[in-house]
């Protein structure tokens, strides 16, 4: 899959894979391949070149998400590039925005309700599909009219999760 990932501010599209544990990312026609685990919920370890790295995802109280990297913090944002394409229409200024869910998973975090003014990009859901963490972001600012899942359920890919108008 085709990803846009912004870490610490510089964004950097990718092609990802991930199967039985191992994770491949390429970039640029440089291609890295990692061994990935998940000792406990929401905490990874990463083997890349040898080196281990102790990695979790931390949402912060105002939506936005933080990779803490062997204990070191890094604002981080993925999206699904096919995602982002099959939802421009959503981002007009007026009318309701859709959010669907960008591949089939299980939603983690609900991080709104109905009623909830939100910012555009503010992080709204969080859908954990091949132990990868996918935030949902409100593509601009509005008010939720509706969210149609509740954490643990499982979801397919471009089920509606949530409705900003």
């Amino acid at each position: 899959m085709k990803l846009i990932i912004e870490i610490a501010g510089q964004t950097h599209e990718v092609d990802f894979a991930h199967h039985n544990g191992t994770a491949q990312l390429i970039q640029g026609g440089a291609n890295h391949t990692a061994q990935v685990g998940q000792p406990e919920p929401g905490l990874f370890t990463i083997v890349l070149n040898q080196r281990v790295y102790r990695c979790l995802l931390d949402t912060l109280p105002d939506g936005r998400t933080e990779a803490v990297v062997n204990g070191q913090r890094f604002p981080v944002t993925v999206r699904d590039k096919k995602h982002l394409r099959g939802n421009v229409g959503n981002t007009a200024a007026s009318g309701k925005a859709t959010l669907t869910s960008p591949m089939p998973g299980k939603v983690v975090r609900v991080l709104c309700a109905v009623g909830d003014e939100v910012a555009a990009e503010q992080g709204l859901l969080v859908v954990e599909a091949m132990k990868m963490q996918n935030e949902v972001l409100a593509p601009r600012a509005g008010k939720v009219t509706e969210v149609r899942v509740s954490e643990g359920q499982t979801v397919n890919a471009g089920e509606v999760l949530a409705v900003v108008a």
